[in-house]
């Protein structure tokens, strides 16, 4: 069940110990011409924001290891920088979310919707059934085709680490691809 909640609400409460805010329509405030969320730089350690609605978000460089964020929507979001170790992002809407030089090592992946998304120096964790469309990997570690070009992933128009691109679709596992 979707609840409203401000930035600041939110912040006061996990401060005061609370951890469960999942299904949170996190409330944006007004910015220069575009709704934002502001919660840049934020410790945000061990949330539940499943199925939370975090859209247009500024969490550049917050802290969101262990965080739960199953389901929820990162859409356009800004995480350039952030720390999200050990998390869960499985079935996450990641659509055209700026992940640059983001710290995502041991977080789940699987299922996500990265369609335009940016992973640029993002250190990664292998993922399975994502969709990847116009995505971009440049530079992102462990630099390995198999970590994307396997479990299933759909690949379609999408950079990979070395700034090659993949044209696809590509649907599946397959022993090796076309530069």
């Amino acid at each position: 069940m979707a609840w409203e909640i401000t930035t600041e609400e939110l912040l006061k409460k996990y401060t005061s110990g609370k951890r469960n805010f999942a299904g949170a329509v996190v409330i944006r405030e007004r910015g220069y011409g575009r709704n934002y969320i502001d919660l840049e730089g934020a410790v945000l350690r061990n949330i539940n924001l499943r199925g939370a609605d975090l859209s247009f978000a500024d969490l550049r460089g917050a802290d969101l290891s262990e965080a739960d964020l199953f389901s929820a929507s990162l859409i356009e979001a800004r995480l350039d920088g952030a720390i999200i170790r050990d998390a869960n992002l499985q079935c996450v809407n990641l659509r055209l979310c700026n992940l640059t030089n983001a710290d995502l090592t041991g977080t789940a992946l699987d299922y996500m919707n990265a369609i335009g998304a940016i992973f640029r120096g993002a250190k990664l964790t292998p993922f399975e059934h994502a969709v990847l469309i116009e995505a971009d990997f440049r530079g992102a570690t462990p630099a390995l085709q198999d970590l994307i070009c396997r479990g299933m992933n759909f690949i379609y128009k999408t950079i990979m680490f070395d700034g090659t691109r993949q044209s696809g679709p590509y649907f599946g596992e397959w022993k090796s691809i076309s530069k």
